[in-house]
């Protein structure tokens, strides 16, 4: 595994004391329209590997999904593009809503 797994808690914390920290939404449209973390890039997973020159390699992501499968995949697909910075919120926005942490709706 190239990248952290983290759970929701970890991932709060590190979204608070990381400024260079980016999300990267990997869900769909509806999805992100329905609810979504503050100041997250939304890029479908599918549409993933035609947009990956829309990244920054370089840059620290915090990739999710709604439940966690799309975004350990998403993980999988920027390592392998050369990204060495990347974190996957394990269980996804459902796990997150349901620990209680703030989502935009």
């Amino acid at each position: 595994m190239s990248y952290r797994d983290l759970d929701p808690a970890e991932a709060q914390a590190l979204l608070q004391n990381d400024p260079t920290l980016r999300i990267l939404d990997v869900r769909t449209a509806e999805e992100f329209q329905s609810h979504r973390l503050p100041e997250a890039l939304l890029i479908p997973v599918q549409e993933l590997h035609l947009r990956l020159h829309e990244l920054d390699p370089q840059t620290n992501w915090l990739v999710h999904c709604e439940h966690g499968r799309r975004s350990l995949f998403a993980c999988d697909m920027l390592a392998a593009a050369g990204f060495k910075k990347l974190t996957n919120l394990r269980g996804g926005l459902a796990y997150w809503a349901g620990c209680g942490l703030p989502l935009v709706r």
